[in-house]
């Protein structure tokens, strides 16, 4: 569910990008950008959804640190590519930069745990064969 929740919020953000003058952004360098970004995010909720547990988990791990990592490389830290620092953005499109790299966390969080719940103790800490 938590997985569903970040990707509405990443949707909600692309969506200020062609709604907020402040932030500069042309269509076409949006299309560019969220058209990869999103076929990548349904493969990873695919596997969220479709996969078994400890899959799913992964998956639901590597969504939550890959959306707050890249929140922050492209938009939070003041040197990004795309720093809000530097724009005008409007509250909406603020909140809708940090939550999902807020959120993004939480569900790594949460996917890490759900992840050795579903692999179980024995698993998380033998090695390989």
């Amino acid at each position: 569910m938590w997985s569903g929740v970040l990707l509405a919020l990443v949707a909600a953000h692309d969506l200020t990008h062609a709604l907020d003058d402040g932030l500069e952004t042309r269509l076409g360098d949006l299309a560019f950008v969220a058209v990869p970004q999103w076929l990548l995010l349904a493969s990873v909720m695919a596997v969220v959804l479709c996969g078994n547990r400890a899959r799913g988990a992964a998956a639901a791990l590597v969504l939550g640190i890959g959306v707050t990592i890249g929140f922050a490389v492209i938009h939070l830290l003041p040197f990004s590519l795309a720093a809000y620092w530097e724009l005008r953005p409007s509250v909406a499109s603020w909140v809708l930069a940090w939550l999902p790299a807020v959120l993004g966390l939480a569900l790594a969080a949460l996917a890490w745990f759900q992840r050795r719940t579903a692999i179980g103790p024995r698993a998380a800490t033998s090695p390989p064969r």
